[in-house]
């Protein structure tokens, strides 16, 4: 009997060791810039659609999308923007291409990305309607500095920075927050703060419900483990190593606060973000909501899918509540 009490123990003790091993190889992975084994192997594991590529009509019509966007960023009305927040300093792309419109809008990118990346050519589609740009690079990716990722919610407090920075060149301005992926939840998690009353709607496409939901998704999905233990000791761990909770980075608890209509965006076949998590977080919020579904469409290629149907529904919607 103490031979199968002592085995137990150590089973245990290996187990506990194992959790506590694969929660900061985990946290390492996922929440710090510069980390190689994410370059080399993560990014493939959690995303694989991004290394699919081929010569598909998706692909080519992302290609022309890209060439679209990259004419677009490099205007000559285009400039660089900069904002130092505390140690950090974080860099933006402004383009004022209708100095007399009122209408503004701030699109923010996704995870491990940046703004022209994510962004360029969903700028260049709200320029078409006679928006002004901003699309910042949040801090840890891009141009902007940083090592830690704040998942959105870090995020959430330097997107009211660039808010007010938009209110100073235009007082008067009417602000739409577009955001995809990490960037969707970042505007979500923006939601539940005080926001001038500038701020007009929100259009969030495939953005997770709260960083401990997503990240057990990737464990499951990329790695193939189990979330407990694993997720509830790298929650506890990663206020002290990122300073904040994985739990308290919620998009649902964000948007309980908030009042502003919003457009929800999925595709079907996205393996980065379930797209279930878009009516987890169509139930959490208390403005006028509608939803975009895409049938088939990976992670953040919604809009690469059905790009008339896509870009008709967000004006639309825009037009009706903003």
């Amino acid at each position: 009997m103490k031979w199968i009490v002592f085995g137990l123990v150590i089973v245990v003790i290996f187990i506990v060791a194992a959790s506590f091993y694969a929660a900061n190889f985990f946290l390492s992975v996922a929440l710090f810039r510069n980390n190689k084994w994410y370059d080399k192997t993560g990014h493939k594991m959690m995303n694989p659609d991004n290394f699919n590529k081929g010569t598909s009509k998706y692909d080519l019509t992302e290609e022309q999308q890209n060439q679209q966007g990259e004419v677009f960023w490099q205007q000559e009305v285009a400039k660089d923007y900069w904002l130092e927040i505390g140690r950090e300093k974080l860099y933006s792309r402004l383009i004022v291409s209708h100095p007399d419109s009122k209408k503004w809008v701030i699109c923010v990118h996704g995870y491990r990305s940046y703004g022209k990346r994510d962004m360029a050519f969903v700028a260049s589609k709200f320029s078409d309607q006679q928006y002004n740009i901003l699309v910042p690079d949040l801090r840890a990716h891009g141009k902007s500095t940083g090592n830690v990722i704040g998942m959105g919610w870090l995020d959430r407090l330097d997107l009211l920075k660039w808010i007010q920075e938009v209110i100073t060149i235009e007082p008067l301005a009417e602000i739409v927050l577009f955001g995809g992926s990490m960037g969707a939840s970042t505007v979500m998690m923006t939601s539940g703060e005080r926001l001038p009353k500038n701020v007009k709607g929100l259009v969030v496409d495939c953005g997770y419900s709260s960083v401990y939901s997503e990240f057990g998704a990737m464990l499951s999905s990329a790695f193939k483990l189990p979330a407990f233990p694993i997720l509830t000791i790298a929650n506890h761990l990663a206020k002290r190593k990122v300073g904040y909770s994985l739990k308290e980075a919620s998009s649902i608890s964000q948007l309980a606060q908030n009042k502003l209509p919003t457009l929800f965006i999925h595709g079907t076949g996205d393996k980065f973000v379930p797209h279930q998590m878009l009516y987890e977080n169509m139930e959490a919020t208390k403005g006028v909501k509608e939803s975009l579904i895409v049938e088939q469409a990976p992670h953040l290629s919604s809009f690469i899918y059905e790009p008339d149907h896509y870009f008709d529904t967000v004006f639309e919607f825009i037009h009706r509540y903003c």
